[in-house]
Formats: C-alpha cells, sequence, structure tokens
C-alpha cells in the first residue's frame, strides 16, 4: 500500500473512532455553512446594479458604490465616529477585563468569589434595549434623575447636563455601558489563563520576597500575555464594528454627529432606503479592512512581541 493509501486508511480510522464527536459537531458546521459562508455570495451585490427581477443578477458596474461612499460628505465622519468607539471600547474593555480577572483570582474566600461572578456576567445578558432605557432613565437631564442628582446634590454643576443630548458625553457613555455590560463575560478567558498558571512560579516569587503586586506584574501579566495578544488581535480584527444596538438605541439628532457609526449608516442607507447595493459596498469595505487589520496586527506581535495568533 502507498504512503497516501496508508494516510487514507488512518484518516478513515480516525473518523470511525470519533464518528460521536463528528455527529455532534455536524449541526454547528451545518450553521457555520447556512448563515456565514453562503451569505458571502451576496457581496456580490456591491458590484452589480441591484435588480428585484435579479438580485444578484443585475449590471456589472464595478467600484461605483464604493466610490460613492469613499467621495461621499458622511464618509470621514462616519469612520472617525466608528474608529473612535470602538478603540474606546477596545482598549478600556481589555483593560478592564484584565484587571477584573486579576482582582476576582486574589480573592480568597470561594463563596463570595462565585457570587461576584455571577453578577459580573448577568449584565452581559441584558438587551441593549433594556440597557439603553436604563440609560436614558439614569442620565436623564432631568434634575431628579439619579446622575444629575448627585451632581447637583454635591454641588459639582450648577445645572444638569444633558448627557444624551450633547456629543461631548456620547463617546464616554457608550465606552461606559459597554464596558460594563461585557467585563464580567469577558474576564471569563483571562481568569482561565490566570488559573492555569504553574503555581511553582508564585512560590517561588514569594521566595525571592515579592510582594502580591510584584507577582501579578512579573509571574501574571506576563503568563496571560499569549491570551491578551490573541483576544486583542481578533479586537483589532473587528475594529470597524462599533456596534449597531447601542448606537441606534442611544443616537438621537442632537448627538448624531458622534453617534452615526457604519452599522448604523449601512441600516440607514442600505435597508431603509433600500440602497441595497451601496449598502452591500460598505459592509463589504468594513470586513475587508477588518481582515487586513487583522494580519497587519498579527504580523506586528510576530515582529515585536515575538508571538501571534499565526
Amino acid at each position: 500500500m502507498s504512503v497516501s493509501g496508508y494516510r487514507s486508511h488512518g484518516m478513515l480510522k480516525k473518523i470511525k473512532r470519533q464518528k460521536v464527536h463528528l455527529l455532534l459537531l455536524a449541526p454547528f458546521l451545518l450553521f457555520i455553512l447556512i448563515f456565514k459562508y453562503i451569505p458571502m455570495y451576496g457581496s456580490l451585490l456591491a458590484f452589480r446594479e441591484f435588480s428585484y427581477r435579479t438580485p444578484f443578477g443585475g449590471k456589472w458596474i464595478g467600484f461605483t458604490y464604493f466610490n460613492a461612499f469613499f467621495n461621499s460628505p458622511d464618509f470621514s465622519l462616519v469612520m472617525r465616529n466608528t474608529l473612535v468607539i470602538s478603540s474606546l471600547n477596545l482598549v478600556f474593555s481589555t483593560v478592564a477585563a484584565i484587571l477584573f480577572a486579576i482582582l476576582i483570582c486574589e480573592v480568597r474566600n470561594v463563596i463570595f468569589k462565585k457570587w461576584i461572578q455571577t453578577v459580573s456576567y448577568l449584565p452581559h445578558f441584558i438587551s441593549w434595549v433594556v440597557v439603553a432605557g436604563m440609560a436614558m432613565t439614569i442620565f436623564s437631564i432631568d434634575e431628579l434623575a439619579p446622575v444629575n442628582s448627585f451632581l447637583l446634590h454635591m454641588k459639582m454643576i450648577d445645572k444638569p447636563i444633558n448627557f444624551l443630548g450633547e456629543v461631548d458625553h456620547f463617546w464616554p457613555l457608550v465606552t461606559g455601558l459597554n464596558v460594563w455590560k461585557n467585563v464580567g463575560w469577558n474576564s471569563i478567558i483571562y481568569i482561565a489563563a490566570i488559573t492555569s498558571i504553574d503555581k511553582q512560579l508564585y512560590e517561588s516569587a514569594m521566595i525571592d520576597g515579592a510582594s502580591r503586586l510584584k507577582q501579578i506584574l512579573h509571574v501574571t501579566l506576563p503568563s496571560i500575555l499569549p491570551t491578551i495578544i490573541l483576544l486583542f488581535t481578533f479586537g483589532v480584527g473587528y475594529i470597524l464594528n462599533a456596534g449597531l444596538d447601542q448606537q441606534l438605541f442611544l443616537q438621537n439628532p442632537m448627538n448624531m454627529p458622534h453617534a452615526e457609526v457604519l452599522d448604523t449608516y449601512v441600516l440607514k442607507y442600505g435597508l431603509q432606503q433600500a440602497a441595497y447595493s451601496y449598502g452591500a459596498a460598505v459592509g463589504l469595505f468594513k470586513s475587508v479592512v477588518g481582515l487586513a487589520l487583522l494580519f497587519l496586527c498579527n504580523y506586528a506581535c510576530r515582529k515585536f512581541l515575538k508571538m501571534g495568533i499565526f
């Protein structure tokens, strides 16, 4: 039997031995195929003139809609808002998740530790509709609203602040809500990485006289650095996904100059105004840029930190 024959025979034996696992995996692969790969065919719409008769087979127009988007007066505004909001979310969410994971792992009371973890996960499962409603109530311009009432009572301001109406407050508000909503959920992987660190490293550091802070700086953080790089690289790949729900529910005509992002832009022009080809072009542009940034970030990490995701 040839080498290829031996390999094929060995592969068949592995498939038979793991057939139960493969059957369990089949529904998830089918889900990815149907909802992730097949819709990629719709990207051709970005290069064609949409027609209800032939949705994906209209007149080929090349990069017309891409040029229209790049030359649009909204391009610079939408890109600025998207990059700023995404960058703020990426940086602060990463830092908050790492700090929270370290603090959780420093807790010695097991019951209290599990309680804190459970409570921190709950906001992740709250819909952005509910979160936006809570934010509108808490940050309302009304003097009786919790935040303005507290600030007025502490004599920190003279009159109520319109947090949802003034553009200068929109970016910090959205970033804060994102961090609060996802810090517990994002910390799960970091907690797992910290708990897998060899305890002998901490024992050696303690023998050398290292304090808890120095153990965190010289043992914990270097040990979870590959995990940080992995998640940060994926985050850079999603840098143009500033979020749809939170922007859509919190934006209004007053804060629109800082609230309009690519996702809401595609929704308004691509769906609500039935400019399907234009919306497809903007969406494809976002995906291509995200993929390029993913490879670029991975290259930079490999070059300067000697580690990457591939």
